[in-house]
This record gives structure tokens, sequence and C-alpha cells, in this order.
């Protein structure tokens, strides 16, 4: 994790503990957690896009092993 992010995370978190302390002066109780929401939103944008280059990356290794096997049985009918 970089540091613009830890920044991030703890400042959302100080944030949200605030709220709920004010809010907690009230009777309300909202707990909020603004930080691990964060952190939840940019580490699930990170894998989404990580796993559509895997799957990019296994339809073009599929693509070419098909091709090496198609390949494969023309030299085979050769022989």
């Amino acid at each position: 994790m970089n540091y613009l992010k830890s920044l991030c995370f703890y400042f959302l978190e100080v944030v949200g503990a605030l709220c709920n302390l004010l809010c907690s002066f009230f009777g309300a109780y909202p707990s909020l957690d603004l930080g691990v929401s964060f952190l939840v939103y940019s580490e699930g944008s990170r894998i989404r896009k990580e796993k559509s280059s895997r799957q990019t990356l296994r339809a073009t290794k599929e693509v070419e092993a098909e091709n090496l096997k198609s390949k494969a049985k023309e030299i085979g009918k050769e022989l």
C-alpha cells in the first residue's frame, strides 16, 4: 500500500471516529467505517483490473494452444 493510500485511510478513520463520537453524544450510533470502506473499494478495483487482465491473458493462451494443437494434428496426418 502506498503512502497516499495509507494517508487517506487514516484520515478517513479519524473522520469516521469523530462522526461516531459526535453522534453518540446525541444517542445515535451509526458505526461509520469510512477508512475500511475506502480500502475495500480501492483494493476491489485493483483486484477487478488484475482479474480482467488475467482473463485476457488466459484467452490468448487458449487460442495459442488451439493453434498449436491444430498444427500438431496436421503434422501427424502428414507422417
